[in-house]
């Protein structure tokens, strides 16, 4: 049996369409599993219809604070105060250069603290 994604709105409903083929593809639409996916499509297809005004006000949020807030506000809301990591800000549409991967730093040879042979 596939995973069905349950992370989003979307892919919620994309789960939901995957099970309504699923169940089309069933030999005998009578049978136990033709019966369960066709009732998990609906309950997946419910599930992201009441989701949608949440999704709605969140992207309503979302936007605001980014109209009302330099890169480097945002990124301490986000990241500092709602301890959201960069790849789930960048998944929420945001691209602060502050979400950036870091490059990698060339290998440095450590200086001995001479100090202490004296």
């Amino acid at each position: 049996m596939p995973n069905y994604d349950l992370s989003g709105m979307e892919a919620i409903s994309a789960s939901a369409s995957q099970a309504r083929i699923r169940a089309s593809l069933e030999p005998s639409q009578d049978s136990y599993n033709a019966a369960w996916l066709h009732g998990y499509a609906s309950a997946l297809a419910d599930c992201a219809e009441q989701l949608e005004p949440q999704q709605e006000f969140l992207d309503a949020i979302l936007s605001y604070l980014g109209e009302q807030h330099d890169s480097a506000e945002l990124y301490e809301i986000l990241h500092d105060r709602l301890d959201l990591p960069n790849e789930r800000i960048r998944a929420l549409g945001f691209d602060l250069p502050q979400c950036a991967e870091p490059a990698p730093q060339p290998y440095k040879k450590q200086r001995r603290n001479r100090s202490h042979e004296r």
